[in-house]
């Protein structure tokens, strides 16, 4: 029987074949990475009946009446133009609180004072409208009462002087927003100038990391 002159390398080809597929790496099993947290916290509530921690030191005022930030020595800057407010069509806080990964602040909401839940939600409300208002902004931390005053009226809130902290860095802000039946109805708001890093201990705003 005559053979095939090609059989012979053909051979060889197919034994190279195999080695190559025997020394590559085998495959890695596939893991799900890990979702990233949604971007919600809470500020601490300070002892009732008024939940606003910078003024423990200070009589508690009763609700509808203005909540202001703890008084310096310092002279007050000129009154500047109030900034035309961006109103708000769509609502978020309850999707964001909705997610399984927000667990932990419900939780924490269920805990809270009736006016102390509303001005969580609206912390988180504002935080969401500042982001998508301007994508580059991404708040995960509202202090509604840092540089100004904060009124409570029902489930009518008003920032006056409230800060966020975005990449690091703190901004200010004034927002009003109406909570009713657990749910935010009505929120306007307009960002400020970033504040100097050198008054954030006399607003007691914490730094945080700056964002990848």
């Amino acid at each position: 029987m005559k053979l095939d002159p090609s059989w012979p390398v053909s051979l060889a080809l197919h034994a190279l074949l195999l080695a190559a597929l025997l020394l590559l790496p085998r495959p890695q099993p596939f893991r799900v990475p890990a979702e990233d947290a949604v971007p919600v916290e809470l500020v601490a509530p300070a002892p009732a009946p008024v939940q606003l921690p910078r003024q423990q030191a200070a009589s508690a005022a009763p609700l509808g009446r203005t909540l202001a930030p703890a008084t310096t020595s310092k002279p007050e800057a000129p009154t500047a133009q109030p900034p035309s407010m961006v109103k708000a069509h769509s609502f978020y806080a309850a999707k964001l609180l909705a997610d399984p990964r927000s667990r932990h602040a419900r939780q924490a909401l269920a805990t809270f004072a009736p006016d102390e839940r509303a001005i969580q939600l609206c912390n988180i409300e504002a935080m969401e409208q500042i982001h998508r208002w301007k994508a580059e902004l991404r708040p995960d931390l509202v202090v509604p009462y840092a540089t100004g005053d904060l009124r409570i009226a029902g489930g009518s809130i008003h920032a006056q002087g409230g800060a966020f902290r975005a990449g690091g860095r703190w901004y200010g802000v004034v927002f009003s927003c109406d909570v009713t039946a657990g749910a935010v109805a009505a929120f306007e708001f307009s960002v400020g100038e970033a504040i100097p890093e050198a008054r954030w201990a006399e607003y007691n705003l914490v730094a945080g990391n700056p964002e990848d």
